[in-house]
C-alpha cells in the first residue's frame, strides 16, 4: 500500500495502491514500468473524472510527438467513450486554471497541469468546505452525509459529516434547520407519519432521554450501528441535496467560528500568520473534535516560550499536540496523530505519555501538495486510517495546499458574521 515520493512526485509503490477515489497507481505507470507523477496531476485527473461523472481511462504517461517531452509527471493521455464531452470539460478546467494545456490527438486527450507552483488561488468558501471534508473523511465511512453511528461512544446517536450527536446537543439544532428548510421532504424520509412524530418527540426530549432512546436502538458488539428502520430514515435524509448543503453550511458556521477563535488566539500569542490550508484543516479538525484550544492555553504558552516556532506549521504542531495531551485518556494519541497527519500530509504515528502503543493511529492522506499556490478545486482523495492491524478506508480528505493570504481575515470578518448558534464540544475534550 505504501507509496514512494520525491518531493511532490510519486515515484513508486504497489501497483494496486489507490491514489485517488477513481485511480490506482498502475494506471499512472509508464510502459517501461517507471512511475513519476505529480500529486497535483492526480488531483486534476480526479476533478476531471468527477465533472465527467463516468469513468475515464489513463492510456499513457509518456510523451507523444512533441507533447510532454519537457514535463514528465505533469501530463497524461486520457480517453473515454465520449471524448468530445471529455475535451469540453477539460477545456473548462483549463479556463479555471486546473490545466495549462489541453489538446485532442486522434482518440486521445492530452492534459497538462503546467507549473504546479503557478496554480490560481482557492475560493475562500471552497477552502472552508475542504476543511469540513477532511474532517468528514476521518469521522465517517462511505458517503459522509449518510453516516449513522450508534451509541458506541456514549453520544447516543451521531449523524452526518460532522457526526453531530445527542451527547453534545448538536443533533437537534441541525434537524431544526432541516425542518425549517423543507419539512415535507424531511417527513417523507421517515416513511410512516408515526415514526416521524416519534423522531420529533425525541428531538425535543431531555438529553439523557435522547441518549437512552438511541442506546436501546444501537446494535453490534460495540453498539456502533443503529437498527432499522431508523438508520435507513437518517440515511434518506442524507441523500436529499438541499439537506446536504445545509449540513455543510451548519458545519462551517458552527465549527468555523471556533476555528476563527483559535486562529486569533494563536496570532495574538505569536506574530506568525496562519494561512496555509494544511494548518487551517488541522485546527478545524481539532475544533470539531475538541472544541477549542482553551484547555491547553497555558501549556501552549509555556512550550512556545521554551521552543519558539520557526513558522506556522511548527506553531500549529505545538497547539495540536498540547491540546491533544489534554483530551480524555483513550483518545489522546488518536487526536495528536490525526492532527499531525493532516498537518504533514503523511502517516504520522503519535505516542502520548502514559498511553499504551496500541492507542496510536497512523494516518495516510493521498492529496495534492504543490510547493506554493493553491488549486482552484480541492479534489476528494482517500484517507486511510490504520490502528494496530486493522485497516479501514474512508473516502474523504482533500487537497492540502498553501492557503491564500486573506483566508484568516475572511474567517474572522466574513464567515462568522452570519447568524450564530450555541456551540459545544464532543467527548474527546
Amino acid at each position: 500500500m505504501a507509496l514512494n515520493y520525491e518531493g511532490n512526485f510519486i515515484v513508486g509503490g504497489a501497483a494496486g495502491t489507490k491514489v485517488a477515489p477513481n485511480f490506482r497507481l498502475r494506471e499512472l505507470t509508464r510502459k517501461d514500468g517507471t512511475v513519476k507523477v505529480h500529486r497535483e496531476l492526480i488531483s486534476a485527473l480526479q476533478i476531471l473524472r468527477d465533472r465527467f461523472a463516468v469513468g475515464i481511462s489513463v492510456k499513457a504517461m509518456g510523451p507523444r510527438g512533441d507533447l510532454g517531452t519537457d514535463s514528465i509527471g505533469l501530463f497524461a493521455w486520457v480517453s473515454s467513450g465520449n471524448l468530445g464531452r471529455l475535451a469540453e470539460l477539460a477545456e473548462g478546467l483549463k479556463a479555471e486554471g486546473c490545466f495549462q494545456d489541453v489538446r485532442r490527438d486522434d482518440d486521445l486527450l492530452y492534459v497538462n497541469i503546467g507549473d504546479p507552483q503557478s496554480l490560481p488561488p482557492i475560493d475562500p468558501a471552497d477552502a472552508l468546505q475542504a476543511a469540513v471534508q477532511v474532517t468528514a473523511g476521518f469521522e465517517t465511512s462511505g458517503d459522509p452525509f449518510q453516516q449513522v453511528t450508534g451509541n458506541f461512544d456514549g453520544a447516543g446517536l451521531s449523524f452526518g459529516p460532522s457526526q453531530v450527536n445527542f451527547g453534545t446537543g448538536t443533533l437537534g439544532p441541525l434537524f431544526e434547520k432541516l425542518k425549517q428548510s423543507d419539512e415535507q421532504a424531511l417527513r417523507s424520509c421517515f416513511g410512516e407519519e408515526q415514526r416521524y412524530d416519534e423522531w420529533q418527540t425525541i428531538l425535543s426530549s431531555p438529553r439523557g432521554g435522547q441518549i437512552e432512546w438511541a442506546d436501546q436502538r444501537s446494535s453490534g458488539s460495540r453498539k456502533a450501528n443503529l437498527v432499522q428502520p431508523w438508520k435507513g430514515c437518517l440515511q434518506a435524509v442524507g441523500r436529499v441535496p438541499a439537506f446536504r448543503r445545509i449540513m455543510t453550511e451548519y458545519a462551517v458556521q458552527k465549527y468555523g467560528r471556533k476555528l476563527a477563535t483559535a486562529l486569533n488566539w494563536l496570532r495574538e500569542l505569536v506574530d506568525i500568520r496562519i494561512d496555509r490550508l494544511c494548518c487551517i484543516c488541522s485546527l478545524y479538525d481539532l475544533c470539531t473534535q475538541q472544541g477549542s484550544l482553551n484547555k491547553a492555553h497555558q501549556q501552549i504558552r509555556e512550550r512556545v516560550a521554551a521552543q519558539p516556532p520557526d513558522g506556522q506549521v511548527e506553531l500549529v504542531r505545538i497547539a495540536v499536540e498540547e491540546r491533544g495531551k489534554t483530551a480524555n485518556a483513550p483518545w489522546r494519541a488518536d487526536c495528536v496523530s490525526r492532527r499531525l497527519g493532516i498537518l504533514y500530509r503523511q502517516r504520522t504515528p503519535a505516542a502520548v505519555e502514559d498511553e499504551r502503543p496500541i492507542a496510536t493511529i497512523e494516518i495516510i492522506i493521498f492529496c495534492a501538495i504543490p510547493a506554493s499556490g493553491i488549486p482552484k478545486h480541492c479534489a476528494m482523495h482517500e484517507v486511510v486510517i490504520l490502528k494496530g492491524s486493522e485497516r479501514a478506508r474512508f473516502p474523504g480528505g482533500a487537497a492540502f495546499l498553501d492557503c491564500w493570504a486573506g483566508l484568516q481575515e475572511f474567517l474572522r470578518m466574513a464567515l462568522w458574521a452570519r447568524k450564530r448558534s450555541k456551540s459545544s464540544s464532543r467527548s474527546f475534550s
